[in-house]
């Protein structure tokens, strides 16, 4: 297929031609966003595609003015047919036996989303409805589509009425089998059966809707064989049945806290023992009594919750340096350390500060050498 480049130009995050199709016969890239539903890719004389509009392609790399061949990814174009004709059956069923409408619907590169009208669906409801949806799948059904005019549009019972706003002269009508009757100018499959099957991935409330996130085809069988290796994984790592997995999860957890709340409690003794004996390590810079303690983080958090000594202590964890003080303004010593070493980033006030960057003890004391 060939398509005509008439300008090119750099914009961010790639070049935006001007594209004309010469061939009445070519397949016309489909835009990103019409319908809700994702545009085209592939590519025009090997230059990755990387979005498309009614009448501009942003291309990967520069392109010259010219005549040049063009291919579409007809497989990711498929894809996107089964996830837009998952959306319409997953539409139509909803409304037409549970009574449920769809309010909202976003199309992404690993997702579609629906949103309809109702935030308390029970979940004996929506396993229903994805039965209904799955067992139409399997039954199969033709998905058929035509164009007409907007009078005659209007005369058909639509899932959805068409918007005032649509001044175009001619619409075109997709009807999926017995279960949905739409506008729509986006990619559809022939037959249900295509779709292959629909997985509901999650819901979620959102105000007075509910949002579920679907996906089809081979999206939803990619989606089944991962998880199927991760409840593996987790078969093999608790030496356990499926059905014991959960369980087993909860007693690690169980587990897990248990140790957290006993490892908390010797952080809390050793901050304690620290703190007790901390007198033993002052240094006088300047006249200012000093303590400078290399620890754990978590272990100087300890020691700030009981810190009430008439000193300064600098505590050093990893690249944050930990400033307490109930001597000297944390936040005007602060202030002046980053005056010397403009590359520390942090702050502070009063009897607490923080500084994040790479400096050696024997560098915190010259530097405080001269600014106290």
């Amino acid at each position: 297929m060939k398509i005509r480049v008439n300008s090119c130009n750099k914009i961010k995050g790639g070049y935006e031609v001007m594209v004309e199709y010469i061939d009445i016969f070519s397949l016309k890239l489909y835009p990103d966003g019409k319908g809700g539903q994702l545009g085209d890719r592939g590519n025009i004389d090997g230059i990755k595609i990387l979005k498309v509009t009614d009448d501009k392609v942003v291309l990967e790399n520069e392109i010259a003015s010219g005549v040049y061949d063009y291919e579409i990814d007809m497989e990711r174009r498929e894809d996107i047919a089964i996830q837009h004709s998952a959306e319409h059956l997953f539409s139509g069923i909803a409304k037409e036996k549970f009574g449920l409408n769809n309010v909202g619907f976003r199309m992404t590169e690993t997702i579609t989303t629906i949103d309809l009208d109702s935030n308390d669906i029970s979940e004996e409801i929506i396993k229903k409805l994805m039965d209904e949806i799955n067992l139409a799948v399997k039954e199969g059904g033709m998905v058929e589509t035509k164009i007409c005019s907007i009078e005659e549009a209007r005369k058909i019972e639509l899932r959805k009425p068409i918007s005032s706003k649509i001044q175009s002269d001619e619409i075109r009508i997709v009807k999926i089998s017995n279960f949905d009757i739409c506008a729509c100018a986006g990619f559809h499959t022939g037959d249900l059966k295509d779709i292959r099957v629909v997985k509901l991935v999650s819901k979620e409330i959102k105000g007075k809707n509910t949002r579920f996130s679907i996906i089809a085809g081979q999206r939803a069988i990619d989606d089944y064989e991962a998880k199927s290796k991760i409840i593996t994984d987790l078969n093999h790592r608790f030496s356990c049945r499926d059905n014991e997995i959960l369980s087993c999860i909860e007693k690690q957890f169980q587990n897990y806290e248990s140790l957290k709340k006993e490892f908390n409690e010797m952080n809390q003794k050793y901050a304690k023992i620290l703190y007790d004996t901390m007198d033993q390590k002052i240094e006088l810079i300047n006249g200012n009594e000093m303590v400078f303690l290399e620890e754990k983080k978590e272990i100087i958090n300890e020691i700030k919750k009981i810190f009430d000594k008439n000193l300064t202590l600098i505590g050093l964890a990893d690249e944050n340096i930990m400033l307490l003080s109930n001597t000297l303004d944390c936040g005007h010593l602060i202030g002046e350390i980053k005056k010397i070493s403009p590359d520390l980033k942090g702050g502070g006030k009063g009897k607490q500060g923080n500084l994040k960057g790479n400096l050696e003890e024997y560098e915190i004391k010259e530097i405080l050498k001269k600014i106290l």
